[in-house]
């Protein structure tokens, strides 16, 4: 099974992203700092690529192998909700992790990135509030 320690930490270095991208959208001029937004949205593609591919290939499997229903049911649920959110954030990095691909609908990057971060910050949320401490008392 995945090691929770590291996956907490990963929790922690990628809602340290969320932070630094929407004190950034919420700026008044985001083109003033955009060089460090576009690589906080790379970065945090990165780190979220990592995090997931280790969920999908550890802590998942072990779970949805586990004797305990609960654990099983939440494992299953949690991993086809990832898919779906995983596929979410990789359409939005993919729409805008450039300087220019942000400043061709910038209306459109404010409201994508404010949903996008809203939706992992919420699983993430969820996951360190019902499934992690699940998984420790085993």
């Amino acid at each position: 099974m995945a090691n929770i320690n590291n996956l907490e930490r990963q929790h922690t270095e990628i809602k340290e992203l969320f932070s630094k991208i929407k004190q950034e959208v919420t700026s008044n001029d985001i083109s003033v700092n955009l060089d460090i937004l576009v690589k906080n949205i790379n970065t945090l593609s990165g780190k979220l690529n990592i995090h997931m591919s280790s969920e999908d290939k550890f802590l998942y499997p072990a779970l949805i192998e586990s004797k305990d229903q609960q654990l099983k049911q939440i494992a299953k649920q949690y991993s086809e909700e990832m898919g779906n959110i995983h596929m979410m954030f990789n359409n939005y990095k993919n729409k805008f992790n450039t300087k220019s691909k942000i400043l061709s609908d910038v209306e459109g990057f404010l409201k994508e990135s404010t949903d996008i971060i809203k939706l992992l910050e919420n699983r993430i949320s969820k996951e360190d509030m019902h499934l992690y401490p699940k998984i420790k008392a085993l």
